[in-house]
């Protein structure tokens, strides 16, 4: 083989090895390899030529060639060149690592074109810190380029080290001692890295060897290496490389955290967006008071409880909680146990529950605060598992609105006034309440309650003398119609006859089926109505019972002769019978005296059990029952009932009376006397006998309890009056009027030399302001709408408290209809605190809520969720 060919063949062995490891060179030599042995020859020759003629341009345009630059070699000493037998073996290493270079700084230009603002290219070499890949393209020693060379690290490969030609070489093991020390496979030199990236001091700028140049004296490296480990140029780079290390490293350190903690951000985001949608499903279980668990859970249950179907239901369209449920199940299938953090377990339910109920009570109890006055309503009831419950309601003033708040539900052993004393002030504290910012109490009149010695009332006016107790209004005009329907022996044996009539028929499902026949037959488009029942403790229950008997008598009294006249007789004939003697004329005009009061009363008791309505507005309504009661105390309004009454008698062939009730036939010759003659001119007539000792007497005693129930005595009475007094503008035209008014309410309510003021605001506000309606409501209204609490501050602390007064304990009745719904009988064994917290998320439906404030306090309630949420 010539000499020529076998020179180029081991240049090009030599590339090849210097060219391993890196991708982008080898793909070039394959690429530019020849196909036969004259092209290789000529592909060579044309190699060495564009390598020289780099060279030149290197030197001729440094402008131009800057990027690709290499600098100048060290001069090979006189030492060295002594030793190596062959000048020309010296000439082709020196002509083969030129082509080196050439070839890597083409390979770099072509990638610094299409990636000049990145570091890639480097990192797609075998040796991306090689100082001769650097010094190839120029790359500047910036911020940038020391923080990528310092993450990538010395250049220290592990290869088979390239022999000078006494024998001698690189050693790896030298990397041991000095980790800034490192090899350029293309340089063949070994340089600092420290020194290469660090040193910047002008004093130094000549000292190159070590940093940009390389040693490769490879007899006294080790003399070298240890020289340069003593220098100062390497103690002060060395210092500034572990400065920045550190540095380096408290920032990967940092945004090493950044990234767990966005990680841990996006896994709360997906666990809060999941826990926004099981509140609502919670909300809406319990606003609706509905079940939330099944007596069988498990993934095979076809009924698994609400909660959890519903959660299924909505994770069939809503991809968050899908995708919950997918993994939930796949954690259970892998496990085959119960997933820990699924948020599906009863504890979360009823800690979700617990979260909404504390968020609602929060709300309450920040409005009573701003508030500063409020009053309490109480009442008990026994529940579906016999437990004696108490409902405890406050009621206050808020933006200028009256509101009504169920706050609590417990649990009492005994119902005494001591007892109830205690469960007060136990519920007074558990929601931080002051009892001396009680103005006012409402409870029924049992003697518990309004006892005057040891009800529940009295012992809280010993406590704080300023809390007033007002009886509840709807069920005071209930026990008004209670005790009107006693007034006389015709009333009490009506309502007897409507309640066995009621009894009757309804307790008897072949009964009642045959009077709905009767009322089908007699009226086949009139729907059918059912017999009520009387009761002294719901309100209008009077009311519905005597229009439904007004309705359906006709028939009730077909049905009644129908079953009295049956062949083969019935065993209830006699009954019947009894109850068609007893459904006279003198139960046809009570039926037609007491319908229209009822209805009348009926219309004021659903107006008084509104919760924002105030005591002027409660007044004024009892006004107009009174006034409507005297209206109907009138000869002709009788007259016109008992010509009703007469009517319905002759419809439905029931007899009229010709002879008064309870009076025996006069013998002859006793007709004449002056006893005889005194009753004859009395009664007259059998009209004038109902007039008097049913009518009369019936709308008296109706009046005389609307007046005694409603308008209180003792103190109470005239504090109530007086502020009553404060709607009314006819009391404050003049200075002289309101006097003992203005000074009696100022001493009560500690605003002694307060009264000159009093007289003087409501004098300005009643000129200045004209309310529509002389109640409270429309004053606040009034005060909200102008600013003018800041004006008249003494009238509106008045105002504000007689609308805290309560009216009536509707409200806390109403939460008793919640009671049984919420615990039911397949519910009685929910525990006290759970029914509390969901009769009030029940009650309290208009509450808005904050979800992100629910997560809080509900992460707030587990050690471990804060990792979660």
């Amino acid at each position: 083989m010539p000499t020529e060919k076998r020179r180029i063949q081991e240049r090009e062995r030599q590339f090849r090895e210097a060219a391993k490891g890196s991708t982008s060179l080898q793909g070039w030599l394959r690429k530019s390899q020849p196909a036969d042995e004259e092209e290789q020859s000529q592909a060579s020759r044309l190699c060495e030529e564009n390598v020289d003629q780099e060279a030149h341009r290197a030197d001729d345009e440094p402008s131009a060639s800057a990027a690709f630059r290499e600098p100048e070699p060290e001069p090979i000493p006189d030492e060295i060149m002594t030793d190596w037998q062959n000048r020309e073996m010296i000439d082709e290493q020196e002509d083969e690592m030129r082509e080196t270079r050439a070839s890597a700084r083409e390979d770099i230009e072509m990638k610094s074109r299409t990636e000049s603002t990145d570091f890639d290219f480097l990192l797609r070499l075998a040796n991306p810190t090689d100082p001769a890949h650097v010094q190839s393209s120029n790359l500047k020693y910036d911020q940038t380029f020391i923080s990528f060379s310092n993450s990538v690290g010395p250049c220290r490969p592990v290869v088979k080290f390239p022999k000078n030609p006494d024998g001698r070489s690189f050693q790896a093991q030298w990397y041991n001692d000095d980790p800034w020390l490192e090899y350029s496979p293309l340089n063949d030199a070994m340089h600092c890295f420290s020194c290469r990236n660090f040193m910047n001091e002008e004093r130094f700028q000549s000292r190159t060897g070590w940093k940009s140049v390389g040693i490769n004296l490879w007899r006294q490296a080790k003399v070298k290496i240890k020289e340069h480990r003593s220098s100062e140029l390497h103690m002060l780079s060395m210092i500034r490389w572990n400065a920045f290390t550190k540095d380096t490293l408290q920032r990967a350190f940092a945004v090493a955290d950044s990234q767990m903690e966005a990680a841990k951000e996006r896994e709360r985001q997906k666990n809060r967006e999941i826990m926004f949608r099981l509140i609502d499903i919670t909300l809406y279980l319990a606003k609706q008071a509905l079940a939330f668990r099944g007596n069988e859970e498990g993934l095979s249950s076809s009924n698994r409880g609400n909660f959890l179907n519903l959660v299924d239901l909505l994770g069939q369209y809503d991809s968050v909680l899908g995708l919950h449920l997918d993994a939930v199940k796949e954690k259970q299938a892998k496990s085959n146990q119960r997933c820990q953090v699924s948020l599906l377990s009863n504890r979360t339910q009823n800690d979700l529950i617990k979260a909404l109920s504390l968020y609602v009570k929060r709300i309450i109890q920040k409005e009573v605060k701003e508030a500063s006055q409020f009053s309490i309503l109480l009442d008990e009831t026994t529940d579906v598992s016999h437990t004696e419950q108490v409902s405890f309601v406050v009621r206050y003033v808020h933006n200028m609105t009256i509101k009504e708040r169920f706050v609590q539900l417990c649990d009492v052993a005994s119902t005494t006034g001591e007892a109830l004393e205690n469960v007060v002030m136990k519920l007074l504290e558990q929601n931080n309440f002051n009892i001396q910012d009680v103005c006012g109490q409402g409870y029924d009149g049992a003697a518990n309650m309004s006892g005057r010695y040891n009800g529940l009332q009295s012992r809280i006016q010993r406590q704080n003398e300023r809390a007033l107790y007002v009886h509840c209004h709807a069920h005071c005009l209930n026990l008004v119609l209670v005790e009107s329907a006693k007034s006389n022996k015709h009333f009490v044996d009506f309502f007897t006859v409507v309640e066995r009539l009621y009894t009757f028929i309804a307790n008897s499902t072949k009964r009642h089926a045959a009077f709905v026949d009767t009322q089908k037959a007699m009226n086949p488009d009139q729907r059918v109505l059912e017999l009520q029942r009387l009761s002294d403790t719901r309100w209008s229950c009077r009311e519905d019972a005597l229009k439904t008997i007004r309705k359906v008598l006709p028939a009730a009294l077909q049905y009644l002769r129908d079953l009295r006249e049956c062949d083969p007789p019935d065993l209830a004939a006699g009954e019947a019978k009894m109850l068609l003697s007893s459904i006279d004329f003198e139960f046809l005009l009570c039926l037609e005296i007491a319908t229209p009061v009822f209805m009348e009363t009926s219309v004021a008791s659903k107006v008084l059990q509104q919760d924002d309505l105030d005591l002027a507005a409660a007044y004024s309504v009892l006004d107009g029952v009174l006034k409507r009661v005297v209206e109907l105390r009138r000869d002709s309004k009788f007259s016109q009932i008992y010509n009703t009454a007469t009517t319905i008698a002759e419809e439905n062939d029931i007899s009229i009376p010709t002879n008064i009730p309870g009076r025996r036939k006069v013998p002859a010759k006793l007709k004449y006397t002056s006893k005889s003659a005194r009753e004859d001119d009395a009664v007259q007539t059998l009209e004038e006998y109902y007039r008097g000792r049913t009518y009369y007497t019936f709308l008296d005693r109706l009046r005389q309890e609307l007046e005694r129930r409603f308008y209180g005595e003792g103190k109470t009475r005239d504090i109530v009056m007086s502020l009553q007094r404060l709607t009314d503008p006819e009391q404050w035209k003049d200075i002289g009027q309101g006097v003992d008014t203005a000074h009696l309410l100022c001493e009560f309510y500690g605003l002694q030399g307060e009264e000159t003021n009093l007289q003087t605001e409501l004098r300005v506000f009643h000129a200045s302001y004209k309310c529509p309606k002389r109640t409270v409501k429309s004053m606040l209204e009034v005060f909200k709408e102008n600013n003018a609490n800041v004006i008249f501050p003494t009238l509106f602390k008045l105002i504000k408290i007689y609308a805290t007064l309560p009216v009536s304990t509707a409200t806390v009745e109403r939460s008793f209809s919640k009671l049984k719904l919420v615990k039911s009988r397949l519910r009685n064994q929910c525990g006290q605190e759970r029914l509390s917290d969901l009769l009030l998320l029940a009650i309290e439906k208009d509450i808005g809520i904050d979800k992100k404030e629910v997560l809080k306090i509900f992460v707030e309630m587990g050690p471990n969720r804060r990792l979660l949420f």
